[in-house]
Formats: structure tokens, C-alpha cells, sequence
């Protein structure tokens, strides 16, 4: 007797509730796929937003690179302009040093010039 109440009681559960219907379940599931394809449309969007910050991005660095091949280049070339002026003085010293040289030595020469010409 318990097994047949039990066995009445799922039968008449099971009609009296009944199935879902196909227009039910697409009222039910509308709101859901409208906030999907929204979701989906504003991703989309972001996608996009993302690739062109990774362009921008890669190209910043490219730019970066230029810069640091920039300095190092202007690094070299300041180097290079400190050499020219210690060579430049250096060359100045040595141009000094025979500039008093000659003077000197047309001072002797004047000397004895004056002394040949006294005779």
C-alpha cells in the first residue's frame, strides 16, 4: 500500500507541474542572450581598444629604442668632441711653445746681426 501511495504521488507530482514549454524557456532566456550580446558587442569593442594600445605600445617602443641609440650615439660624439679639445690644447701648447722658439731665435739672430753689423 505505501509503495503504490508513493508510486500515485510522483505520477500525479509529475503532471500536475508539467514541462517547461519551448515559448516559456525563450521568455525565460531572452533577457540572458540580450545581456550576452551586449557583453559580446562592448568586448568586441575592447578588443579593439586593446590592439590599438598594443600598436601604440610597440610603437613607443620602437621610439624608445631610437632614443637610447640617440644618447648613445650623442654619448660617442660628446667623447669625441672631448678628445678634439685636448687635442686642440695640446696642439695650441706645442704651437705656444714653438712660437717662443722662434722668437727667441730671431732675437739671437737680430743680436747677431747687430753685433756683424757694429764690426
Amino acid at each position: 500500500m505505501k509503495r503504490g501511495l508513493i508510486l500515485l504521488t510522483l505520477i500525479l507530482g509529475l503532471t500536475v507541474t508539467g514541462c517547461a514549454t519551448k515559448e516559456y524557456v525563450a521568455k525565460q532566456i531572452e533577457p540572458v542572450s540580450q545581456k550576452v550580446d551586449s557583453l559580446d558587442q562592448r568586448i568586441s569593442g575592447l578588443e579593439g581598444k586593446v590592439s590599438a594600445l598594443e600598436n601604440k605600445v610597440n610603437s613607443l617602443a620602437d621610439t624608445s629604442a631610437d632614443v637610447q641609440n640617440l644618447k648613445e650615439e650623442v654619448a660617442r660624439i660628446k667623447s669625441m668632441v672631448e678628445e678634439a679639445k685636448m687635442a686642440a690644447s695640446r696642439a695650441e701648447a706645442k704651437a705656444d711653445e714653438a712660437l717662443d722658439k722662434a722668437e727667441s731665435a730671431l732675437r739671437r739672430a737680430e743680436a747677431c746681426l747687430n753685433k756683424t753689423l757694429k764690426k
